[in-house]
């Protein structure tokens, strides 16, 4: 049996993070907040960034953290997930913005799924259910 109970903390690490707040607090809606500004010292914490915590249910923390190489490199590669109300109607807005479309809404087990690249070829995927 692991000690490990669940993920509870999801960063970004963004090389221009208000390209990225567009995509993520403007397009997907997530309503992010500035987060609490610590000092800029700590390589993995400190200074400007947005942050939402998810507090109802299962705890969950998502922050973008602006890129400082080479102790906090730009992340690339990694893969987020919303559950949204409509993907058809957020999908369309997404398109209008101009954001880079890995695949249109399609059936999945889970629900109709839609991915996108985020400015750092991260991938947001949506998903209704």
């Amino acid at each position: 049996m692991s000690d490990l109970d669940r993920l509870v903390l999801v960063i970004l690490h963004a090389s221009d993070l208000e390209a990225s707040l567009k995509v993520y607090r403007d397009v997907f809606e997530v309503p992010l907040k500035p987060g609490e500004n610590k000092p800029v010292a700590d390589p993995w914490m400190g200074g400007h960034h947005a942050e939402l915590s998810w507090r109802e249910g299962a705890y969950l923390h998502f922050a973008l953290f602006p890129a400082r190489p080479p102790e906090r490199p730009v992340s690339t590669g990694a893969q987020v997930g919303f559950i949204v109300r409509d993907v058809e109607a957020l999908h369309s807005k997404a398109v209008a913005s101009g954001i880079r479309l890995v695949h249109p809404p399609r059936a999945e087990p889970w629900g109709s799924t839609a991915r996108y690249y985020d400015p750092d070829a991260n991938i947001i995927n949506i998903t209704s259910r």
